[in-house]
């Protein structure tokens, strides 16, 4: 990697929009190829070749190891019909280089990671939703831990843009689901400068940070959907961030009880070497209906699943005591460690299809807060 690569990762501007400003190799092409960077700096030249620029890009690292689709004034345009404002408009300032976000420069990283431009409006929320100093991105985008930038989708538009919230939901598949998730950690790369390696500091990274975003089964569920519980209309679609980890699967075909179920659950999600063991914070739960179902039968409603959840998950104070910050005694109950600080901590939606399996995702303890942001244009 250059130094003249380096540098332009420590401007605020969009670093990808630095290096194709001076780069010869884009000069005299069709204006067809050309996208502006705003009214005074002109115009970029995107080589039309998708192999070439693929691989160009690679090499500055402005993609995720991905090929990418050339951000073209004509693909990016699209995304504007889509959008909420001036194309030029600040929507947030993303750290740990404090990148300007502007419309533009997300439509350019959401062409590159191969969304449709209906899902502009998404993108847009998801962006000032990263910037709001309780969800911390700074310290997200700059850890040595695996944290990662969950998005759940609720509302009406599930359906309209086909999000996958039924089976395999987590997984490959769904235009939505995939490229959404996608354009985020581009957006992070490009605009916050979180590179692996350079500003993203991960011992090892983790798979949930190509993408990780996906919808709530809200029809299979017998429970109010995340939105409503954080007093969204039933009517309304939102858009909730979350700093977690990749999630970790709870296998359990056998039991028929509430409080057994929960209790697997809760096994799965009290390991000591999370955040959440010695810095509580909030704990993502994604139950799959069959589980849910199980649970609702005998009558219990989702805040008595928080609650429950909430009081049990617990590690040993001696097992919890050996991650990057010291234990503060605050946290003690008796000779344990809460998994949480209070009964909300607790996020519980309802997700994928068929068969007797959840998911939880730690949190990033006490430093992070997730973020629900209505939807208004769906």
């Amino acid at each position: 990697m250059s130094n003249k690569f380096l540098k332009n990762r420590n401007s605020c501007d969009c670093m990808l929009e630095d290096d194709l400003k001076q780069n010869k190799d884009f000069k005299n092409l069709k204006d067809d190829y050309s996208i502006s960077t705003s009214k005074d700096e002109g115009e970029i030249i995107i080589d039309p070749d998708v192999e070439k620029i693929s691989l160009d890009f690679y090499q500055k690292k402005f993609t995720d190891g991905l090929p990418i689709i050339p951000p073209t004034k004509k693909r990016v345009q699209k995304f504007y019909q889509y959008s909420l404002g001036d194309p030029q408009e600040l929507l947030a300032i993303l750290p740990p280089l404090r990148g300007k976000a502007s419309r533009e420069k997300i439509a350019i990283n959401a062409v590159m990671a191969g969304c449709l431009p209906m899902f502009m409006p998404i993108l847009e929320k998801t962006i000032i939703a990263l910037s709001s100093e309780k969800f911390n991105l700074a310290a997200i985008n700059a850890t040595t831990h695996p944290v990662a930038v969950a998005t759940i989708i609720n509302g009406p538009v599930i359906k309209k843009l086909n999000f996958n919230y039924k089976a395999g939901c987590l997984g490959p598949g769904n235009l939505a689901n995939a490229t959404i998730g996608r354009a985020i950690r581009l957006c992070l790369i490009n605009i916050a400068g979180a590179v692996p390696g350079i500003e993203d500091h991960a011992t090892l990274g983790s798979p949930a940070k190509f993408t990780y975003c996906f919808a709530e089964n809200e029809d299979e569920s017998p429970w109010e959907p995340l939105h409503v519980e954080r007093g969204n209309s039933p009517s309304s679609s939102s858009v909730t961030v979350l700093g977690v980890e990749a999630p970790l699967n709870v296998n359990d075909h056998r039991s028929q009880e509430a409080t057994k179920l929960l209790d697997t659950i809760i096994y799965t999600a009290s390991t000591p070497g999370c955040n959440n063991s010695h810095v509580p914070g909030e704990l993502l739960v994604i139950m799959s209906p069959e589980h849910a179902h199980t649970i609702a039968h005998e009558g219990w409603e989702k805040k008595d699943v928080k609650k429950y959840i909430h009081e049990n998950a617990q590690v040993p104070v001696n097992l919890a005591d050996r991650g990057g910050r010291k234990l503060d005694k605050k946290w003690f109950k008796k000779d344990m460690v809460p998994l949480t600080r209070k009964l909300n901590d607790v996020i519980v939606i309802v997700a994928g299809g068929p068969g007797r399996h959840s998911m939880v995702a730690p949190g990033f303890g006490t430093s992070s807060q997730s973020v629900t942001l209505a939807l208004d244009s769906f």
